[in-house]
């Protein structure tokens, strides 16, 4: 996200009333319904959540944003794919996604992630739900973050529907009696697939089986993951079969999921690369080397980078305008901080700590704050995640949330539970005792 974004997002939060009253969503989101013959809508829950304003921003930006804007911000060919994506690959399947995104958007390929109205306001219903508020919340900043850059990824817009009202939100009575009440939410993300298969060649990427079945009956192409080693490599075979063999696509991952308990205990065995597909011959021969495996080592390094983002928009709050002048060579001389002297898009955990800490006494904590949030070995002291005791990730935890509390910042105050409970959880499952 630019600073310019940072600052606009800032500023859109800061003046704007959100009347639940006049957004139609109120009105016409089919939640959940008393009568499959008289279906009443009911509203996303209560919007006084750094969450909800995420979500929020994001369906204001997806509703300004057409498939056409995409392609003048930057131009894409006639063979563009489009993959929509299900609420439960995000959740389930984020980092995945991030790492197709990044590889696409390196190469200039011609793709758009298009993520439908529906799962925008599901992502909402899920930060009350202990296990995924988390990737929830993760998701979301992930996604408002790509959707302001108006390259590859894309919510739908309102009119972005084959339904004859022209407006996705409203109530379709004909799904509600066709897919049931309580699927009716499949029934919208059908929809948008079918509206963008009328432009380009449309993928649906789900874990919904049922899902997946009725799209093919749409003519609608699914991607699937079939196990748990699912990749970006596999969403680029998906796509562009044999051609893919021609880019260069990341091979599986490990990453900390919700569905973590069949993983954490192996490292998965490199595949043959059977397909041709371009790929470093060192880095195959043992992928398990190349990232971290272990439980802790991965939460951790969500933990840095989720927060990461809020303390930057927190700083951004803080220093306003001011924040431009960061790293410029004519204001910060050689005895200013360290982070006044680095362009703010370059700023880590430990620039942000370090800049607040300059306007309002840090919380004293062992281990320190910046000391846990820099990424391994990157930093005096810094470690693995699972270098860390139980007592170590609860008290930098408990500093974050000091942190949030001293700057009357819900979004780090909300986020800390969500991911202590993460903390917990892990630390109860029985793992190896090293990780790579």
């Amino acid at each position: 996200m630019s600073l310019s974004d940072l600052l606009s997002l800032h500023q859109s939060f800061g003046s704007g009333d959100f009347n639940r009253s006049e957004d139609p969503i109120v009105h016409h989101y089919p939640f959940k319904f008393k009568s499959p013959l008289l279906p009443e809508i009911a509203a996303p829950s209560l919007p006084n959540t750094h969450l909800f304003e995420t979500l929020k921003s994001i369906d204001e930006f997806s509703n300004n944003l057409t498939l056409r804007d995409v392609e003048m911000q930057a131009p894409l060919s006639e063979e563009l794919t489009i993959v929509v994506l299900d609420t439960n690959i995000l959740l389930d399947y984020l980092d995945v996604i991030q790492v197709f995104v990044t590889e696409v958007e390196e190469q200039g390929l011609p793709v758009l992630i298009i993520i439908p109205g529906v799962v925008i306001y599901e992502l909402d219903g899920q930060k009350n739900r202990e296990r995924l508020s988390w990737f929830a919340r993760r998701a979301s900043s992930w996604l408002l973050k790509k959707v302001k850059e108006r390259r590859s990824v894309k919510g739908q817009a309102l009119n972005e529907t084959c339904k004859s009202s022209g407006n996705w939100k409203k109530r379709d009575l004909d799904a509600v009696l066709e897919f049931g009440s309580e699927r009716s939410n499949d029934s919208l993300i059908i929809d948008c697939c079918k509206y963008f298969l009328r432009q380009r060649r449309t993928f649906l990427c789900s874990k919904d089986k049922l899902l997946t079945v009725e799209a093919e009956s749409e003519s609608v192409l699914t991607i699937s993951p079939g196990r748990d080693t699912f990749s970006s490599r596999d969403i680029a075979q998906a796509l562009f079969g044999f051609e893919a063999s021609r880019f260069r696509f990341s091979g599986y991952r490990p990453t900390y999921r919700n569905s973590l308990e069949n993983l954490i205990q192996i490292t998965p065995t490199p595949e043959p690369d059977d397909d041709g597909m371009d790929v470093d011959d060192d880095a195959s021969s043992v992928p398990q080397l190349s990232y971290p495996s272990h439980s802790l080592d991965l939460l951790h390094l969500q933990v840095i980078d989720y927060f990461t983002g809020l303390l930057l928009d927190l700083v951004v709050r803080v220093a306003g305008p001011d924040v431009r002048s960061f790293g410029c060579s004519n204001s910060a001389s050689k005895h200013a901080p360290s982070y006044s002297r680095k362009s703010f898009t370059t700023w880590d955990a430990p620039d942000c700590l370090n800049y607040l800490g300059g306007k309002k006494r840090l919380p004293r904590t062992s281990p320190r704050v910046d000391t846990f949030m820099t990424r391994p070995y990157e930093g005096v002291g810094a470690r693995r995640g699972q270098d860390w005791s139980r007592r170590d990730w609860e008290t930098a935890l408990r500093g974050l949330r000091e942190i949030g509390d001293d700057w009357q910042e819900e979004s780090i105050r909300e986020s800390v539970p969500a991911a202590e409970l993460h903390i917990s959880r892990v630390f109860t499952i029985p793992m190896r005792p090293t990780g790579l």
